[in-house]
């Protein structure tokens, strides 16, 4: 038992460290839909996302939010540090980290709609098949790439990869039924929300 308890004693002392590497940031910037042509979501300011999924999500909503946020480099670096010498201890920061972007999205989300009644689903760009990867350089151009990079650190890679790389971005607005992209995706994930619908 004693081994045992050493062992969670670890664990524990593990997720303590990574609490203390994050350095939670978030910006998001709500815009209002103009209208949809085919696959296109055209907002207000004459910019659009190109998406059957979007179309399809928000086509009753009259206005999407814009978001990213992130923890910071610190707790990422060290997961790559500790990546060839403590796969364990890599894997739990790693985990705290995943874990701390789904909380500070889910505090955004509830400063942007308070009632808990409305149903707000969200997207990211690249998560699926469904909407590009290179759509990150309208969301960020809509947020201004200076200005996202200033205000919490963030920028956009020539590949479409935010730096740094636990960051997530996305619109999130109102829909008919409450949707994941875990829906929609058929890979193997320990950070599964739902059950693949196909």
């Amino acid at each position: 038992m004693e081994r045992i308890k050493g062992k969670l004693d670890n664990i524990a002392d593990t997720i303590s460290e990574g609490y203390k590497l994050l350095d939670p940031k978030a910006m998001y910037k709500p815009i209002k839909i103009y209208e949809i042509k085919g696959s296109r979501l055209i907002l207000d300011d004459g910019t659009f996302f190109e998406s059957n999924l979007l179309v399809e999500k928000l086509k009753c909503a009259n206005e999407l939010a814009i978001y990213i946020v992130t923890i910071g480099p610190a707790l990422e670096q060290k997961v790559a540090e500790l990546g060839s010498v403590d796969l364990a201890k890599s894997f739990i920061l790693d985990c705290v980290g995943t874990y701390a972007l789904r909380q500070i999205f889910n505090f955004i989300r509830k400063d942007y709609r308070p009632n808990d009644l409305i149903r707000v689903s969200k997207f990211s760009p690249g998560s699926t098949s469904h909407w590009d990867m290179s759509q990150q350089r309208v969301l960020f151009d809509i947020l201004g790439p200076e200005k996202v990079e200033k205000a919490i650190g963030v920028r956009l890679n020539e590949y479409c990869v935010m730096i740094p790389r636990k960051t997530v971005s996305g619109v999130m607005g109102e829909t008919e039924e409450q949707f994941q992209e875990c829906q929609i995706c058929e890979r193997r994930c320990e950070f599964r929300r739902v059950p693949f619908k196909g």
